[in-house]
């Protein structure tokens, strides 16, 4: 008899994954580089809409995380979209809003239109942030504003070649 262990599953059937191809990916657990906290609580500053909190927060994460984390570097990202998308449409309606009060037309009442729906579109930006921050703690890379999904990487061809 020969010392080889027996092929085919363990004792008491498989275990682990049972997907073909790649597991699925697992949530990143650890530390960030710059101020050392939990993944989840440093994606959920990018989405914080206080005081450019979130604005702050994606720069650093975006410049001093490494690329393998991409978790909290999708967020980020995705955070500095929206707040870019949140500004050019809330200036849009400031421009519109000061236009109207400035412009005398005749017989015409100053409405509050284009102020209304500014308020509209920062309502819109909370819930947004709030999606956000609900998909990053149940550790999905879903995007509600990145019509595109993280691909995963694939190996070279001259790395497969070899």
């Amino acid at each position: 008899m020969s010392n080889q262990p027996p092929y085919g599953y363990p004792p008491g059937g498989p275990q682990g994954y049972q997907g073909g191809g790649y597991p699925p990916p697992s949530s990143p657990t650890g530390k960030t580089k710059v101020m050392n906290l939990d993944y989840n609580v440093a994606g959920m500053l990018t989405y914080l809409p206080i005081c450019c909190i979130n604005l702050i927060f994606s720069i650093i994460w975006l410049a001093s995380e490494p690329k393998e984390n991409r978790l909290l570097r999708f967020h980020a990202l995705q955070s500095l979209l929206l707040i870019a998308a949140f500004f050019a449409v809330s200036l849009i309606f400031w421009f519109l809003t000061v236009a109207m009060a400035v412009t005398p037309v005749p017989g015409r009442r100053r409405m509050g239109t284009p102020g209304l729906l500014r308020l509209l579109v920062s309502l819109g930006f909370l819930v947004i942030s709030i999606i956000g921050c609900i998909k990053l703690t149940r550790d999905k890379c879903g995007s509600f504003l990145l019509s595109v999904t993280l691909p995963r990487r694939t190996p070279k061809k001259a790395q497969l070649m070899k």
